[in-house]
């Protein structure tokens, strides 16, 4: 197998983590053997996702890793890539009643990694309870056959359109800031929320709402009631797949786009529907096959062969991409879309999927995943701070729709390191 690198894995350094990292409650306490065992037995399945970074010449390759995912009796953050995972850029662990996931951007995003996942609880579950009620038929077992759709290199090695985007940039102006007094600066922190899918949607979908536009019209509902004299738009970055546009349904890389919303102060006062109207709008005008396309050539085009030729050059083109991509955002919000459990959701509490970045402060990160009949919500900040969540809250409250906050914590994400 040719394990290529995604190109973002060039832009790895000391301000930008680039992983993300998933944490399951489960219903009673883990069995750290049985997790170990269904996630060694899993791993047979995804060697793709079983490598380490190499430096080769001017370029980083992926190499198979024949050691062991680790499997931590706690959930630790380590530095992926390193001896503290045996050069792995995933890990797993373990303790009282949550399973951990931490993985690289480098190797998945997380619609890529959502397959693994699946495959470790199902045999964590199986082992544990028995299978009864399960439906192992979306699941891929450790025998099952692997597809190179799954891991070949997804991006064309040139920009597909010809007026590429670099050509079209146009002058923007900034969008609103946070107030920073509101957070504590002592790291990132997160807010977990439930909120019934049902009593949601029965408000959101009159006006064609998707659980994104309207949880993005209540947090811009939140920041205008907290702040009358709001002058710049707010900018959302909406977390968006282009799969579809470059034909790669099953790749496992991060292929993921984030669609740039803009909502003016002149729409404050307008109605809910108007409100969500707008930004539905804007996400379907981004997601259109054009802009994805447009997304990738700007990814691809930044190794040209007239820009980068050294690795340095390459390392500094991707990491100035990187920060002009994640910047210029209010805040940033993403749903992967209904998760199918197979049955195995009457074992599993909760889930939150967290990010973050040390360029994204001042930002609020918003993760909405679902299990049974909860949206649960991960309200990420860089700092603690109820400001923004509380006033988010009483938007929810003010349609009538019950929200719950069920957690709160400080939390770290790993680092990732490359040779250099």
């Amino acid at each position: 197998m040719n394990f290529r690198p995604n190109p973002l894995l060039y832009g790895a350094h000391e301000d930008f983590l680039s992983s993300f990292k998933l944490v399951i409650t489960m219903r009673d306490e883990i069995d750290h053997d049985i997790l170990l065992k269904a996630v060694n037995s899993s791993m047979r399945r995804y060697p793709y996702f079983c490598v380490f970074p190499q430096k080769k010449g001017n370029s980083i390759q992926l190499q198979f890793n024949e050691a062991p995912v680790p499997v931590f009796k706690d959930g630790r953050c380590v530095v992926l890539g390193t001896k503290e995972c045996d050069g792995h850029l995933l890990a797993f662990g373990c303790e009282e009643r949550k399973i951990f996931l931490h993985a690289s951007h480098y190797i998945a995003d997380g619609m890529g990694i959502s397959p693994l996942l699946l495959s470790v609880l199902y045999l964590y579950i199986s082992e544990k309870y028995g299978t009864n009620g399960l439906d192992a038929g979306r699941i891929l077992m450790p025998d099952d056959p692997i597809s190179e759709d799954e891991y070949a290199y997804p991006f064309p090695e040139e920009p597909v359109l010809k007026d590429n985007a670099e050509t079209r940039k146009k002058t923007l102006c900034p969008a609103y800031s946070l107030d920073s007094a509101a957070f504590d600066k002592q790291g990132l922190y997160a807010y977990h929320l439930r909120i019934p899918q049902i009593a949601m949607m029965d408000v959101a979908n009159p006006s064609d709402g998707s659980p994104v536009s309207f949880l993005s019209v209540m947090l811009f509902r939140a920041l205008c009631t907290l702040d009358k004299e709001i002058d710049n738009p707010v900018i959302a970055h909406v977390q968006h797949q282009y799969r579809a546009a470059i034909n790669a349904p099953l790749n496992r890389h991060s292929l993921v786009n984030y669609i740039p919303i803009e909502l003016s102060p002149v729409i404050k006062e307008r109605s809910v529907e108007l409100q969500n109207t707008i930004i539905r709008g804007q996400i379907i005008l981004g997601s259109e096959p054009e802009n994805d396309l447009r997304s990738v050539d700007r990814l691809v085009s930044v190794f040209s062969k007239e820009k980068c030729s050294s690795l340095a050059e390459k390392q500094l083109a991707m990491r100035q991409y990187i920060e002009n991509s994640i910047c210029r955002k209010t805040f940033g919000i993403s749903y992967m879309g209904k998760i199918s459990w197979c049955g195995m959701d009457r074992y599993i509490e909760d889930l939150h999927a967290y990010i973050g970045e040390k360029l994204t402060q001042n930002m609020l990160l918003i993760e909405v995943m679902t299990v049974r009949e909860y949206f649960s919500v991960n309200f990420m900040q860089s700092g603690r701070g109820t400001r923004y969540v509380d006033a988010f809250i009483e938007q929810l409250k003010n349609f009538n729709i019950p929200v719950s906050l069920v957690g709160e914590e400080r939390y770290t994400l790993c680092d990732t390191k490359i040779p250099q």
